[in-house]
């Protein structure tokens, strides 16, 4: 997989976290049309990158806390997580209480999410909030990240005593279950902890790989790609072109690949896409290195950061701009969202405040 591990730090995983993060930011601008849509799919394709994100995170709490720490005390191991799921919890409350502030008592020119409780509401909120039955709509996924953290430590635990299947088979278990309860949480964890599973043993698929002759790692890559591609291309065509197999194309759109849920479709085409993006990534390293790394390392490596701080810049662009449908204007929004959040990044006192 090319040297997806340099340093010490999984670089390639950087990169493409940081670019999960970067289109997550102009899905949620949400201004359309725009050029950078052929990078986000509106959020609207058959997968998008959220589930990229949370596949990247549960790869990373197998491979550092499941492998690299596997020497320390398992009590440190779980404290370190336990304390890390209390620090997100913790922000999202705070995160949805001050956006849900801003749109309550700020006037936006282009609009901005609704709440399901009333204006001034403070007593539903802050019960919905802390209680997580709710969280607003751009902090989303640091409620569901801090939730897999605190079960986390399950899992490791079965790491360390060689039972990863055990990982595997709870979490499907945990997925029916969710199917049955329509529980969100119960059906996201899938995508993080059977990516922790890959995580722990990292190193040894990275060397199973390198093990392999060139012509087979070649072949495995192309078909992977070719496949990533057709669906990706049949899902955009299905979403995007109007009239085009119409029937068939809103039957597997809202049904096989239906976003109120993670169905064993969607799963499947999530860890598909996203072999086809790692093996990209991997493949093109340098030159993403050399021509976009400043630009998505520290989206990748603050990534958590960035996903808090966000809002902020779409607050900004929505104070200021009316909704529109000229595409030069929205590409350049999308543009503007991201920098912003680049330039919060670089800030000293958002790097020792906000968890990254």
């Amino acid at each position: 997989m090319s040297e997806v591990i340099k340093k010490n730090r999984l670089l390639t995983l950087d990169y493409l976290r940081g670019f999960f993060i970067i289109v997550i930011i102009i899905d949620h601008l949400s201004r359309w049309p725009s050029a950078l849509s052929i990078f986000t799919g509106q959020a609207w394709l058959w997968v998008t990158a959220a589930e990229g994100f949370v596949i990247i995170s549960g790869l990373l709490v197998g491979y550092v806390r499941g492998h690299k720490n596997k020497t320390l005390p398992m009590r440190t191991v779980t404290t370190h997580l336990l304390k890390r799921s209390l620090l997100l919890y913790v922000w999202s409350v705070i995160g949805t209480f001050v956006y849900v502030a801003i749109v309550w008592y700020i006037s936006f020119k282009g609009g901005a999410p609704a709440t399901p409780m009333d204006i001034g509401d403070w007593p539903h909120l802050i019960s919905e909030t802390l209680t997580l039955q709710y969280t607003w709509v751009w902090l989303h996924f640091l409620t569901l990240y801090a939730i897999f953290l605190a079960a986390a430590p399950c899992a490791v635990w079965l790491f360390r005593h060689g039972r990863a299947w055990a990982v595997a088979l709870i979490s499907f278990l945990l997925l029916i279950l969710g199917w049955q309860t329509h529980t969100e949480a119960l059906q996201w964890q899938v995508l993080f902890f059977i990516p922790s599973i890959a995580g722990f043993h990292l190193e040894d698929i990275q060397k199973a790989w390198k093990s392999l002759a060139r012509r087979r790692r070649a072949i495995f890559t192309w078909t992977i790609w070719i496949l990533t591609g057709l669906t990706i291309a049949t899902s955009a065509a299905f979403t995007f072109i109007p009239g085009i197999l119409e029937d068939i194309g809103d039957k597997v759109g809202n049904g096989y690949f239906n976003k109120d849920t993670i169905s064993i479709w969607r799963l499947l085409m999530a860890f598909l896409w996203f072999g086809g993006f790692i093996l990209l990534f991997a493949k093109f390293d340098s030159f993403i290195s050399k021509y976009l790394g400043r630009l998505l390392l520290p989206f990748g490596t603050r990534s958590l950061t960035a996903y808090i701080l966000h809002g902020l810049a779409l607050s900004a662009i929505s104070f200021v701009t009316v909704s529109g449908g000229n595409i030069i204007v929205n590409t350049l929004l999308g543009g503007v969202a991201i920098g912003i959040v680049w330039i919060l990044l670089q800030l000293p006192f958002v790097q020792k405040i906000v968890p990254r």
